[in-house]
C-alpha cells in the first residue's frame, strides 16, 4: 500500500505537498463561501470554480510542451512560489479591501493560470520521484493525500469562518507553501526531459493520443466523470444553506464528507488496485457516484434524517468519483511515453479542466433556476450514461519495452 514511499525524493515531496494541500482546500472553501455569502447565488460560486479551473484548459498545450522541455523541478518550484504569493495577496484583499464577487473571481482566475503550468509538470514529475513499477501506487497515494486534505481543509475552514474572518484561511494557505518549497529544495531529482533518439522529433498531441493505446479512452471517461461529478461541489453551499438550514460549518462538513469518502476509495486503490480489476473499479465508481448524488438530491425532503443522509450521500459520491478518476489517471500514467509524458498529462488536465467549468456553467444556474435536487438528478443521469462506453474497455496488461516505455 505504501511502496512508493520507499523512494527518498517521493517521501520528501509527499509530506511537504500534504501540508500545502490542506491550506489549498481551506482557501477553496473560504473563497466559495465568501462568494456565496456576498451574493446569495450558486452562480457566483460556480463562477469562482470556473475561474480556478478553466485557465488550465486554455493553457494546457503550452504547459505540456514546457513540462517536456524544461526541468520539471524548476517548473514546480516556480509555480508553487506563485501559488503562495497569490494566496498572500488574496488574504490582504479580503482583510483590508472591500471584497466583491468580481474581485474574488479575478483571484480565482489568477490561481487557475498558475495551476495551468503547475499541474502537468507536477503530475509528470512523479515518474522522476519514484520508479515506473511504483508509479501506480504513487498516483493512488497522491489521491489519498489529496482527499485527506479535502476532508481536513474544508472542516478547518468552516470552523475558522464561523469564529473569525475568511482572510485567515487565505493567510494559512500562503504559509503552507513554505512546506512544499522546503521539500523541493532537498529533492535530488531534477526531472530532466527524456532524450530523443537521433533524428526524432517530439511527438505531437495527436500522436500521444494515437500511439497511447487506450490512453485517449481513459481521458474521455475521466472527462465525462468530471463533467457530471465535480460541479456537485459548487452546489454544496446551496444544499447546506437552503436544503439543510446549515451555514458555513455545514458547507465545510459536506465538503469534508466528499473528501472522506474519496480518501477511503483512494486507500483501497493503493492497497488492492491492479490491472485485473481496473474496469470493474471504474464501473462501480460510476454507479457509486450516481447513487451518492441521488441520495444528496433527496436529503432536503427528509426532515430529521436530512443531515445524516446528506453527509452519507456526499461521502458515497466522493468515494465513487475518486475511484473512477484515480484509476483512470493511474492507467494514463502507465500508458504514457516518457518522451511525451508532459503532453499526456496536459491532455488529461485539459479534459478535466474543460469539463468541470462547463458543468459548473450548466448546473450552477440550473440549481438557481429550478433547485439543487433537480440539478443533482441530471448529473446522476449523466454518470449512469457513462456506463455504456465503459462497457467497451478491455485494457491488456501493461508491459515495459527495453527502453522503459509502457505499452499495452
Amino acid at each position: 500500500m505504501f511502496s512508493a514511499l520507499r523512494h527518498r525524493d517521493y517521501r520528501l515531496y509527499y509530506f511537504g505537498q500534504g501540508l500545502s494541500l490542506i491550506g489549498s482546500w481551506m482557501q477553496t472553501t473560504a473563497l466559495a463561501w465568501l462568494a456565496y455569502s456576498i451574493t446569495g447565488q450558486s452562480s457566483w460560486t460556480a463562477s469562482v470554480a470556473i475561474g480556478m479551473i478553466l485557465p488550465t484548459a486554455i493553457l494546457a498545450p503550452l504547459a505540456g510542451i514546457l513540462a517536456d522541455r524544461v526541468p520539471k523541478r524548476r517548473l514546480v518550484l516556480a509555480s508553487q512560489t506563485a501559488f503562495g504569493l497569490q494566496a498572500a495577496a488574496l488574504a490582504a484583499y479580503a482583510l483590508w479591501g472591500s471584497p466583491t464577487a468580481w474581485g474574488l473571481v479575478g483571484f480565482a482566475w489568477l490561481g487557475g493560470a498558475v495551476q495551468a503550468i503547475d499541474l502537468p509538470a507536477r503530475l509528470s514529475f512523479l515518474k522522476d520521484l519514484t520508479s515506473r513499477e511504483d508509479l501506480p501506487n504513487a498516483v493512488a497515494l497522491n489521491s489519498v493525500q489529496f482527499n485527506l486534505a479535502r476532508a481536513l481543509g474544508p472542516a478547518l475552514a468552516g470552523w475558522i469562518i464561523s469564529v473569525a474572518d475568511p482572510a485567515l484561511c487565505f493567510a494559512a494557505n500562503a504559509a503552507s507553501y513554505l512546506a512544499v518549497l522546503g521539500s523541493l529544495a532537498f529533492i535530488r531529482a531534477v526531472g530532466e526531459p527524456a532524450p530523443l533518439r537521433v533524428g526524432e522529433t517530439p511527438p505531437s498531441f495527436f500522436a500521444v493520443l494515437r500511439d497511447g493505446g487506450e490512453l485517449g479512452f481513459f481521458i474521455f471517461l475521466a472527462t465525462g466523470a468530471a463533467l457530471f461529478g465535480w460541479p456537485m461541489l459548487s452546489l454544496l453551499p446551496q444544499v447546506a444553506a437552503d436544503g439543510l438550514g446549515w451555514h458555513a460549518a455545514g458547507h465545510g462538513w459536506l465538503l469534508s464528507a466528499v473528501g472522506g469518502g474519496a480518501m477511503v476509495s483512494a486507500m483501497g486503490i493503493a492497497a488492492w488496485g491492479n490491472d485485473a480489476n481496473l474496469w470493474r473499479r471504474i464501473r462501480v465508481g460510476l454507479l457509486m457516484t450516481a447513487l451518492g448524488q441521488g441520495v444528496l438530491a433527496g436529503s432536503s425532503a427528509l426532515a430529521d434524517a436530512a443531515v445524516g443522509t446528506a453527509l452519507a450521500g456526499a461521502a458515497l459520491a466522493g468515494m465513487g468519483l475518486i475511484m473512477v478518476l484515480a484509476t483512470a489517471q493511474g492507467a494514463v500514467q502507465q500508458l504514457a511515453d516518457d518522451r511525451s509524458r508532459g503532453k499526456a498529462m496536459a491532455l488529461w488536465t485539459m479534459g478535466l479542466s474543460l469539463a468541470t467549468p462547463l458543468g459548473n456553467a450548466v448546473f450552477g444556474p440550473l440549481a438557481d433556476a429550478v433547485g439543487h435536487p433537480f440539478a443533482l438528478a441530471v448529473m446522476m443521469a449523466g454518470m449512469v450514461a457513462l456506463l455504456l462506453p465503459s462497457a467497451f474497455g478491455t485494457l491488456s496488461p501493461i508491459s515495459l519495452d527495453q527502453d522503459g516505455i509502457g505499452r499495452p
